[in-house]
């Protein structure tokens, strides 16, 4: 009987594989983009003196980032992540420099609006990228290991997300407070030229398959044949995801709003955050007989039972750990549902999927968050974090139909076959 690869030796087998500088390349890479809708709002804010407008344009550059993002998928598993990275470097770059100008001029608020989707259109999203070439790395490894490597590929990205979007809003306000409003997003050009540009031409691009320009189209696997009942619950599942992110972060800032605390809102939701990065941790270790729709349910119950407390109480410790709860659930969750779409994805697609399953996650928090805002405005934050809660319970209602929906509750073995 052969002796299962420890989780520790999983890990250095993979950084052997992709060479030990790509995390930290990888890592660096991924903060323009957890820096872009935050950086927009507080330039925004700042050069407009509107805070309702600044919502706009910070829900203008998410849901633009979510329009563009599954092209650049798809670009990336047709021509290469190394082109489609390059030409987004640029364009973001230039983006940027566009936008900072525009924002300070007095102009019809359709051309902001326009500015602002261009930026969040042309944001380089390495997240994906980097699973899609972690994934790759881990489908080079021996069969035995090869599943168990994929689920470390998934708790480390999510852990890095997590810690990207925490130090991400912390840069903003301090090279704002420090330097000027615009230095946030000068700084995610200038990151987005060099250290994404050093991503793109990393070895590492070349792990993801891609379809060689003289092959059939017909031998290629169309974008139509992605739409299947497996990947449109987990496209699903992303947005309610995000609207749960999106809602808990707004009912956040009304609650601490009216317990006259604000400040302390950045701080606070750092514990979800904090739950979710060490859900994703432990998740290295969790045996490969707990299923990952099984993770997914215990994730999203998880998330019910955190933000349903949070409809409760306004203490402010009770509060915290509710966050962190809510973290751990939402941490699990993510871990499963970008592992089941690396197993759903056909290998030509990889790119194509897993940039969906993160523009989903996008759509889901812009739009959550500027309905959120509404009502609290009118409501108050019980009403919104119900709107989470009520979110968490679609979650956990798609992830039983996932289990529901086949022998392997959705743990297909097919990626192992590549």
């Amino acid at each position: 009987m052969t002796t299962p690869t420890t989780t520790p030796r999983l890990f250095r087998m993979l950084a052997s594989t992709v060479g030990p500088p790509y995390f930290p390349l990888a890592f660096v890479g991924r903060l323009p983009f957890a820096m872009m809708i935050v950086g927009v709002l507080t330039v925004t804010a700042i050069e407009q003196g509107s805070l309702a407008l600044a919502g706009v344009l910070a829900a203008a550059a998410g849901l633009g980032t979510a329009s563009l993002g599954p092209l650049s998928g798809s670009l990336a598993d047709r021509f290469g992540q190394r082109r489609v990275l390059l030409v987004l470097a640029v364009s973001s770059a230039l983006a940027a420099v566009g936008f900072l100008a525009l924002v300070r001029l007095d102009l019809p608020v359709a051309v902001l609006i326009a500015s602002a989707a261009v930026l969040g259109a042309t944001t380089p999203q390495v997240a994906p990228f980097s699973r899609a070439r972690l994934v790759g790395a881990a489908s080079s490894m021996p069969r035995s290991d090869g599943a168990r490597a994929q689920s470390v590929v998934m708790s480390y990205e999510s852990m890095a997300d997590e810690a990207s979007f925490v130090l991400g809003p912390v840069l903003v306000g301090a090279l704002s407070a420090g330097i000027a409003p615009w230095a946030p997003l000068a700084l995610s050009a200038v990151v987005t030229l060099t250290v994404v540009t050093a991503f793109a031409l990393h070895p590492t691009a070349t792990l993801v398959r891609t379809e060689p320009d003289d092959r059939p189209a017909s031998a290629r696997t169309p974008v139509r044949a992605l739409v299947t009942v497996e990947l449109t619950v987990l496209v699903l599942a992303m947005v309610a995801v995000g609207g749960i992110f999106g809602s808990i972060l707004t009912g956040l800032t009304a609650l601490l709003q009216q317990l006259g605390a604000v400040e302390q809102t950045g701080l606070l939701y750092g514990a979800m955050s904090v739950g979710a990065i060490a859900t994703a941790l432990a998740m290295m270790a969790v045996p490969a007989s707990i299923g990952l729709s099984l993770r997914w349910i215990t994730g999203s119950a998880m998330a019910i039972a955190a933000v349903v407390l949070l409809t409760a109480t306004d203490e402010i410790p009770i509060v915290a750990l509710a966050l962190f709860v809510a973290g751990c659930g939402v941490g699990a969750s993510l871990v499963a549902l970008f592992s089941l779409g690396a197993i759903a994805a056909p290998p030509d697609r990889t790119n194509t999927v897993l940039v969906t399953l993160q523009s989903s996650l996008v759509v889901g928090q812009a739009i959550l968050t500027a309905i959120s805002g509404l009502i609290a405005e009118s409501t108050g934050a019980t009403a919104v974090f119900a709107v989470g809660a009520a979110l968490a319970i679609v979650l956990l209602g798609l992830a039983v139909a996932s289990r529901l929906a086949g022998p392997s509750g959705g743990d297909s073995p097919r990626r192992s076959a590549r």
